[in-house]
């Protein structure tokens, strides 16, 4: 076993039992390791959190990752037993943010360059708008980021605080709490505007991923606006777009009815649509004369590697048919001969099981 006083790094990955069962020995034996700089926690569903007594105090992390924690410490916890003055990268995935932002000090989050935030509040609507809101104001505070991926009330989040972070930022994921997985909703998209705004101002930025429902976006020359603007960022070449399928189920629909071409049109319709918007892109990076696409990804309604499908009867019936809702296009270089190819990702299928 390596002694507590030497250890530089810990990663807790995914353990068969819940952390619970263990918790209070991780943190004895974190308070020893005054050495440590990366911590990486796992946990499973909503997961639990450390319990603090008198004058306990963490050391103080460089590279901190929390899956599934329970963020509940208020502000005198967190000043108390926390110490966030040498963290550089945060990473927090199915933890209530909202509870987390209202805790720590900003002051301590300055020197970050990496930022990454996934909510697990998303079944409460005021909370998830107070914690885009504290997101705003601690970016306000944060010096020079590199990588920033967040899911939060976009249309309550001017993008204009980007430029911010214009001479350091290469990577950006900016993604609204609404998503994909419902064709019923429509899904909170940049405006051109916004985008053409941060594509001269973030020259340094080399991989994007954004939200994309044209629905949202109207007719199809703002659609087509929309891609050009992603051409004009000068060092862009890794993009992800999430958008939604162009296949219905329409309400009241016969389960019976079996004429399919109907619905869905001649062909693979998703495909079609992602070659298109592909084909777009790539005309666009040529006609700027910008950095060509090294990866092009584009997510369809809502798709995961590991995945459950859609619930409703009429989408069952589909699936059971071959035909998907959910499905991920990726358009990439080829690696002996530099031609662009297509191919679609599988994800694995949960709602088989």
């Amino acid at each position: 076993m390596i002694p507590p006083d030497v250890l530089v790094s810990l990663n807790m990955t995914c353990p068969i039992l819940p952390l619970t069962t263990r918790l209070r020995s991780l943190k004895q034996l974190l308070l020893k390791a005054r050495q440590i700089e990366t911590f990486h926690l796992r946990d499973r569903g909503q997961g639990t959190r450390f319990s603090f007594e008198g004058d306990e105090r963490l050391p103080a992390f460089e590279d901190l990752f929390l899956r599934s924690y329970d963020w509940d410490h208020s502000a005198d916890v967190v000043q108390n037993h926390w110490d966030f003055s040498r963290l550089r990268r945060l990473t927090l995935v199915d933890v209530p943010l909202f509870q987390f932002l209202r805790s720590v000090p900003y002051a301590e989050l300055r020197q970050l360059h990496t930022l990454h935030l996934e909510d697990f509040n998303t079944h409460l609507p005021d909370r998830c708008q107070e914690a885009t809101e504290s997101l705003y104001m601690l970016m306000e505070q944060i010096r020079a980021l590199r990588s920033l991926k967040v899911t939060c009330h976009t249309s309550l989040f001017p993008v204009g605080i980007l430029l911010r972070h214009a001479a350091s930022l290469q990577e950006l994921s900016f993604r609204d709490y609404v998503g994909f997985g419902d064709e019923g909703r429509r899904c909170p998209t940049m405006q051109v505007e916004d985008l053409t705004l941060l594509s001269r101002g973030l020259v340094n930025l080399f991989a994007l991923e954004l939200d994309m429902d044209t629905a949202a976006l109207g007719d199809p020359s703002a659609v087509v606006a929309f891609l050009r603007a992603l051409c004009e960022f000068p060092r862009l070449g890794a993009l992800v777009l999430h958008t939604q399928t162009v296949l219905r189920v329409p309400d009241g629909e016969d389960e019976g009815d079996d004429d399919d071409d109907r619905m869905y049109g001649d062909g693979d319709s998703d495909y079609g649509a992602a070659t298109q918007t592909f084909m777009t892109l790539v005309d666009g990076k040529r006609v700027a004369s910008k950095q060509a696409w090294k990866s092009i990804t584009i997510n369809v309604g809502g798709w995961r590697p590991v995945m459950v499908r859609r619930l409703g009867e009429a989408w069952r019936e589909r699936n059971r048919r071959g035909v998907f809702a959910e499905r991920c296009f990726v358009l990439e270089m080829g690696a002996c001969d530099g031609e662009m190819v297509i191919r679609e990702e599988l994800g694995v299928d949960n709602s088989r099981q």
